[in-house]
């Protein structure tokens, strides 16, 4: 701004002052120029900076317009309207253009949140596509798994109360059997995940399921030395769900805190908000905050992928499953680096 507006405005007008009056053609040209850094601050600030230049302009331009300054002994020889008139134009050149620049302004402003929209709508559905095929594929590795999961189970039903329970071997056999459990219950997950239950949908209040998931995770959340912190609203909540879904949605996140913070304890705040804005649109929060180590920011935009899991001992499909849970409640799922310190928000359409 200092070099194409009032660096020239300053030029402009000391040449003014030092024009000679029987230069009547140089005084015509520069009063024209001054229209030239009057455009470049509207481009630049839009519809104040247009103003505020012409005002300077004119500020700069009116005693050498109307006013005999004797130590210069030059005074703009043009007529006295036409002069008026061209401090008129200054402010309408400056108004008008400086109002152009502004909805330029905002029409790229419009364009480009257009462009980020198509382009996160785009990516849902090619991550849609791909979650379809990919939830093909688990649906049959699952089933391929169940079936000779079903015999072994059966036989280790006949088998178990062969090993007598003080010999050696019988430790070998819990683990047999344990680990039966832990693979069945693995294949259920991946059934979760690539044929989801649709939700019975009724009315419920936010707060219960927040109240739920507290009395849920409280024992384990006692022994690892973990404080949870309720923070609900006084007047109720209401959004249209499933609540054992939305239920399972918090749980997991809330078991993955647990993961997080490890055995060291810690703090978990869970929380309601009413009429939290998401793109324009009213909703309800349910938000559970945790003091376990931040989310690489690398790894923020992939938290919701399938099989992305952290942990050792899990399938990576937790949050993958919330998310799906979520969407088919017409709602979003957001995890940030924010609050306690990791945050995850999930937004409910309000319940009509």
């Amino acid at each position: 701004m200092l070099l194409w507006v009032w660096l020239p405005i300053a030029v402009i007008t000391l040449l003014h002052y030092g024009t000679g009056s029987e230069h009547v053609w140089a005084h015509n040209v520069l009063r024209r120029v001054y229209y030239l850094p009057i455009v470049v601050a509207a481009y630049q600030l839009g519809l104040r900076g247009g103003l505020v230049a012409a005002a300077l302009v004119s500020v700069s331009y009116l005693p050498h317009a109307f006013a005999h300054i004797e130590h210069l002994a030059h005074t703009d020889p043009a007529p006295a309207l036409e002069k008026a008139l061209e401090l008129v134009l200054y402010h309408l050149v400056g108004a008008v253009a400086g109002h152009l620049a502004d909805r330029e302004r905002r029409r790229r402003l419009e364009l480009g949140r257009a462009l980020g929209e198509r382009l996160r709508l785009q990516q849902q559905l090619v991550r849609a596509g791909r979650l379809s095929a990919l939830g093909e594929v688990v649906a049959g590795i699952a089933h391929e798994i169940r079936n000779p999961l079903h015999a072994l189970r059966g036989t280790a039903e006949i088998v178990d109360p062969l090993v007598p329970r003080d010999r050696l071997e019988r430790r070998m056999w819990e683990i047999h059997l344990s680990e039966l459990e832990r693979l069945d219950r693995t294949a259920d997950r991946f059934l979760s995940f690539a044929r989801p239950t649709p939700p019975r949908m009724t009315e419920l209040d936010l707060r219960e399921v927040a109240e739920r998931l507290v009395a849920l995770v409280g024992a384990d959340a006692r022994k690892k030395g973990v404080d949870i912190e309720l923070e609900l609203p006084p007047a109720a909540v209401g959004v249209r769900g499933d609540r054992d879904q939305l239920a399972q949605v918090a749980l997991n996140i809330a078991v993955n805190a647990l993961r997080a913070i490890g055995e060291r304890g810690g703090h978990i705040r869970v929380s309601v908000r009413h009429d939290a804005l998401f793109r324009g649109a009213p909703m309800h929060a349910l938000r559970i905050e945790n003091d376990g180590p931040r989310i690489a920011p690398e790894l923020l935009d992939h938290l919701f992928d399938p099989f992305h899991g952290t942990h050792a001992d899990g399938a990576g499909l937790g949050l993958s499953i919330s998310e799906r849970i979520v969407e088919q409640h017409g709602g979003f799922i957001e995890a940030a680096n924010e609050g306690l310190g990791v945050s995850f928000t999930v937004l409910l359409p309000r319940a009509t």
